[in-house]
């Protein structure tokens, strides 16, 4: 059965369908030793699809289990956690986009890539996860990249995180957590168990103290990301 290494943690899967394979093969690892397994039955899968808030098919029920299983492990026992967001490397640095669907997070980060070029590579355009490693953050790429299915299996320390709103002109304020905690918050799979949500909060609390966030306005010219980039560098 295939090992794949993953946000640095090697990962035990036997996918059942080609197209999940094909999005793992990535990750995949030499390795034989793995730090946990993930087992996703026939039943499961078909309960998934034709789950009534948002059916899909088969192979698609298969990828979105091996990624809840994995977050949900991820954050237990390896101090990270899923973060919907965009997100890209410049200059080695990890800067992190995140808002509802719809509002423009690839949007924003295609004007970056237009605005600095070859200085910026994509990390993941919808689903990194952050871990907290040696008592600081990295953001890692993952197998599961959204519609644009743009990213690559690299990581890198956090710079910032932007919480993205549209508007007609652009500006970046810092804020605290609590300022935007809703938007933050449903950012992540949030856990039913209350062991693993105190976790959570404890995980967000310390990863937010020590990264700068930002509440930006931006709209579609190539000065927002301009206005991000120096926002944080002015810390």
């Amino acid at each position: 059965m295939p090992v794949y290494r993953i946000a640095d943690v090697y990962v035990k899967i036997n996918p059942v369908f080609e197209k999940v394979e094909e999005r793992l093969l990535p990750y995949l690892s030499d390795e034989s030793k793995f730090d946990f397994e993930i087992c996703i039955s026939k039943d499961e899968i078909v309960k998934r699809s034709k789950s009534s808030d948002n059916p899909c098919s088969l192979h698609e029920a298969e990828s979105l289990l091996i990624l809840t299983k994995l977050c949900y492990k991820i954050l237990e026992d390896y101090n990270g956690f899923f973060f919907h967001s965009s997100s890209l490397m410049l200059d080695g640095e990890g800067y992190v986009f995140t808002a509802p669907s719809g509002t423009g997070k690839s949007t924003h980060t295609s004007i970056w890539r237009k605005h600095f070029g070859n200085r910026i590579t994509i990390i993941n355009d919808d689903k990194p996860i952050i871990r907290k490693i040696n008592g600081s953050f990295r953001i890692y790429g993952t197998p599961w990249m959204g519609k644009s299915d743009l990213g690559c299996n690299i990581s890198s320390p956090v710079r910032a995180v932007y919480v993205l709103k549209r508007g007609d002109n652009n500006k970046a304020v810092r804020v605290k957590a609590g300022e935007v905690f809703k938007e933050l918050l449903e950012a992540t799979v949030v856990p039913s168990e209350r062991a693993l949500m105190i976790k959570l909060l404890c995980l967000y609390d310390e990863f937010f103290r020590q990264t700068p966030l930002f509440l930006i306005t931006c709209n579609m010219n190539e000065d927002a990301a301009e206005t991000a980039y120096r926002a944080a560098q002015e810390i």
